[in-house]
């Protein structure tokens, strides 16, 4: 169970100037946001002395002027503390209050009344039976698994969940006694079974646990009456049956079924108290007993669970587009899939003196503000914009998080942008903040490139060759190695980010310099820091954001058909954010802002070909989750793919996604356009009838390059939403220069090599073979680099000719610093290393990891290498020179 924090904070004028008015101002500001960052129940408290024994913040110079108080049970009250200290950082008019944060219960009645309620599930699944008259069911305990792991998700459920599998009926009775046990009215509950349901001669429902026998109902089921007694019981006003049961009429062994086929599921649960609602998955008896057993004569496999999880880690159960699922939501989408699958079941549901809707989860998609302000919004009227001012301000300080988060984005917006001042101010007055000047952005001109003229090179017998320097005043483009792009084919787990490892054979790299030998300039390749990510067992690979600030870890799937766990870390602090499943792998947002990651909602298999197990994936689609990285909940589900593809452009504000299922008949393969920060659609690029295998953007993000099954290669103009080129037998992987004036793509046939091309007509400008693989562009798109076998070689894009070779075997992606002059690689022993991109020497090795490095990235600025791996740390490095 998770732990609840008290707190409350207290709010003080920082000098005489300060009025109450303004204080008072501040700390109901300070109030919407804690509320708006998911810490419900945040109220104002009575006034008085701070209770001895309290952890501060800071020291407080005069008395108290104002108390804010709430419970958490997602954060600790170091955090909130935390949080209290950036938020008055992040605006000079803040710091005219100080803020302590005191842990603990809060003084006077306002407490209670602030307090937020425990949101407790207890998901039981028997599947296995020890009488033998009553058959195994399908695959209830897989499906608990999904609907615990989606409710216990803090940036969804946000449930306290407990498992059972094949419980006996004394632990059954036990723990559902305990859910229901020492409760308050505002606790959430949630109790869901999936088991035979058995009904006896009186017509009595009996849910059959592990050790139940059918010759001894009353004696060994689990009778509904008991959990309508303990429903009734508790205290909690906020109770969720769900019963994705298969019901029977177990009268007798050997005798016909004498009463009618329907279970009277709200006569059962009738008497359970007030605020109840139940679910089930059907209330007809689909089995029967023949020859001594129960067998199915008209039973179809349930979808009612699978059905849950879907609408719930979709958001496709939030169907007003609040931000929340409330429990009437769930079970008109659920009814409706069920309906659509044609499995014969009739979802039901009671409710029993509810009052209020119970939100059962928010949703992973973003509030859609109400029609009518959105039309205020867009109005060119600054009067109609002040009205949406005022209606925002209403959600801002309303009860649904996502019309808070939504309202908050949106006078963000009016804030910053807004050509009138009035609205401005009127913006940031209800954002408790203070209107930016407007400034003109300064006009930058775009560095001058020259067009290569491409030779084909030659690569039997290279020559290390000094480069000649950049011009003056070259601006090297802030490009330090490829963009990741996701990849998962939907069958088989097909999964590549960025480009294959290969490993080397031999490695020729110097001792490592400290910075006590005095051996090139002092502290070159020296640990900056370390931090040591608490991850329980083993992980299969590490992926680092652009900027180092976050990494996400990968648990080895248990099976070739299952998903991978995916962790968010903050690199800064080693805490977790966000833990969700992924379909083997993860690409971040070049901002490091957001986090994409595919999952197949469909069905799972493993099966058994030629002496080979493979994983086959069916019935189902792949939805693209961006996450936000610095507080892990979704920002938009991007759904509708059939296997996906993921690339985001340089800027960060647009991602472009695709089907990449790979298939031998044509289909629709169109290219979609989103906006991550709201999920919304801006443009399809309509041409490829294969899935997508690889794409990129250029640094401008104008072009895109995409790749698809079959070797169909398409360059795209972004602004004007039309194919410039389609080329024929050009397989994937694709890439293009940093300054967009050239693609690369790979030979068919598994031939060794690739071509050049110009961008945007495609046309052909050197065919290069016998080099290995194409391994990257350098940063200012005057070189390019091969990897044949983990050799790695540079060769100058206008003359083709070799400019270096790096002196040790690599695998992996290369990382170009930002100003070119620094190659980061993976030699073949699984470490980090350092080549100048000049010479290709080996710098040093960069000694510390004590597993397998898996991915690395340099800083903005060049000066620092952060790098990560299977040991579960991730490392800085020193790299000025």
């Amino acid at each position: 169970m998770s732990e609840e924090n008290g707190f409350s904070l207290r709010i003080t004028p920082a000098g005489a100037d300060v009025d109450p008015a303004e204080v008072e101002e501040l700390a109901i500001q300070l109030r919407r946001d804690l509320m708006a960052s998911g810490i419900s129940g945040v109220t104002r408290a009575v006034e008085g002395p701070a209770p001895d024994g309290t952890r501060s913040a800071e020291l407080l110079a005069a008395g108290i002027g104002f108390l804010v108080t709430g419970l958490s049970t997602a954060a600790s009250v170091a955090q909130i503390a935390d949080y209290v200290q950036r938020w008055r950082q992040a605006h000079p008019r803040r710091r005219r209050v100080l803020v302590s944060v005191e842990a603990g219960a809060t003084s006077g009645g306002a407490a209670a009344s602030g307090t937020a309620g425990r949101r407790s599930a207890l998901l039981v699944a028997n599947a296995v039976y020890q009488d033998p008259g009553l058959s195994r069911l399908r695959s209830p305990v897989s499906d608990i698994m999904a609907l615990a792991q989606v409710l216990g998700e803090p940036g969804i459920g946000a449930f306290d969940v407990e498992t059972l599998t094949d419980a006996s009926e004394s632990v059954l009775r036990r723990r559902v006694a305990a859910l229901f046990a020492d409760r308050r009215p505002d606790d959430v509950l949630l109790l869901h079974f999936s088991c035979h349901g058995l009904k006896d001669q009186r017509g009595r429902l009996y849910l059959a646990a592990a050790d139940t026998e059918l010759d001894s109902l009353a004696a060994t089921g689990l009778p509904a009456s008991f959990i309508s007694e303990q429903m009734s019981e508790s205290a909690s006003r906020s109770v969720l049956l769900v019963l994705d049961c298969c019901y029977s009429g177990a009268f007798a062994r050997d005798t016909p079924v004498r009463a009618d086929r329907t279970v009277y599921l709200g006569d059962e649960f009738r008497g359970g108290g007030s605020g109840r609602t139940v679910l089930t998955a059907s209330s007809a008896t689909e089995y029967a007993f023949e020859g001594g057993r129960l067998t199915s004569y008209e039973a179809q496999p349930s979808v009612f669970t699978e059905a849950l999880v879907h609408g719930l880690r979709t958001g496709g159960a939030d169907l007003d587009h609040d931000g929340e699922i409330t429990v009437d939501e769930l079970f008109d989408y659920v009814a409706r899939r069920v309906r659509e699958a044609g499995v014969g079941q009739v979802p039901r549901k009671w409710s029993f003196e509810t009052t209020g809707a119970l939100v059962v989860a928010r949703s992973v998609r973003p509030a859609v503000l109400p029609e009518g302000v959105r039309a205020d919004l867009g109005s060119d009227r600054p009067v109609l914009r002040l009205e949406a001012v005022r209606a925002l301000a209403e959600l801002l300080a309303g009860g649904r998080e996502g019309y808070r988060r939504a309202a908050r984005e949106a006078l963000a917006g009016l804030r910053d942008d807004d050509d009138s001042r009035q609205v401005r101010e009127a913006a940031a007055a209800a954002l408790g903040d203070v209107a930016p000047p407007r400034l003109s952005p300064p006009a930058v001109p775009p560095p001058a490139i020259e067009t290569p003229a491409i030779e084909t090179p030659e690569v039997e017998a290279p020559q290390v060759e000094t480069p000649s320097p950049s011009p003056p005043g070259s601006a090297p483009v802030a490009v330090t190695k490829r963009r990741r792009v996701l990849v998962f084919g939907a069958i088989g787990l097909v999964v590549a980010i960025a480009i294959a490892a290969t490993i080397g054979t031999f490695s020729a790299l110097p001792k490592q310099r400290t910075t006590e030998s005095g051996n090139g300039p002092a502290g070159f390749g020296a640990t900056l820091g370390m931090i040591t990510l608490s991850h329980d067992g083993s992980i299969e690979s590490a992926e680092l954001s652009p900027d180092g600030r976050w990494v996400v870890t990968l648990d080895p799937p248990v099976d070739q058909a299952a998903a991978q766990i995916a962790r968010l870390w903050d690199t800064s602090t080693g805490q977790k954010v966000s833990t969700f499943d992924t379909d083997h792998g993860v690409v971040f947002s070049p901002d490091g802002k957001l986090v994409a990651a595919a999952y197949f909602d469909g069905k799972r298999e493993v099966t058994t070909v030629d002496g080979e197990s493979l994983g086959v994936l069916s019935g189902g689609t792949t939805t693209v989750s961006l996450r936000n990285t610095s507080r892990g909940d979704v920002m938009a589900s991007l759904t509708g793919h059939q296997g996906a593809a993921v690339a985001f452009s340089p800027d960060s504000k647009t991602v472009a996604t695709a089907s990449a299922l790979a298939t031998d008949q044509p289909f629709d393969a169109p290219i979609r356009l989103w906006d991550p920060s709201t999920g919304k659609l801006l443009a399809t690029l309509t041409g490829h009838h294969n899935g997508i295998q690889s794409m990129g953007f250029s640094q401008d993000g104008k072009v895109l390059v995409t790749g698809a099954a079959g070797g169909v290669t398409k360059v795209w103009d972004v602004v004007g939403g039309k194919a410039t080129a389609t080329l024929d037998n050009a397989s994937s992987p694709v890439w293009i220069s940093p300054d967009g004036k050239t693609l690369v793509d790979t030979l068919p046939s598994g031939k060794d090599g690739f071509e050049l091309r110009r961008v945007p007509d495609g046309k052909r400008l050197a065919s290069v073979a016998k080099a290995g693989r194409f391994a990257g562009f350098t940063p200012g798109s005057k070189a390019y680099a091969t990897d044949k076998d983990g050799g790695v070689r540079l060769f100058d894009l206008a003359t083709g000719k070799v400019r270096a070779t790096l002196t040790a075997m690599v695998r992996g992606d290369l990382a170009f610093s930002p100003d070119g002059k620094l190659i980061a690689a993976v030699t073949k022993e699984g470490e980090p290393a350092l080549f100048d991109a000049a010479t290709g020497q080996g710098l040093t090795p960069l000694t510390g990891h004590t597993g397998k490095v898996t991915d690395l990235t340099f800083t903005a600025d060049g000066q620092a290498l952060f790098t990560t791996g299977t040991d579960k740390t991730v490392r800085k490095w020193n790299v000025k020179r």
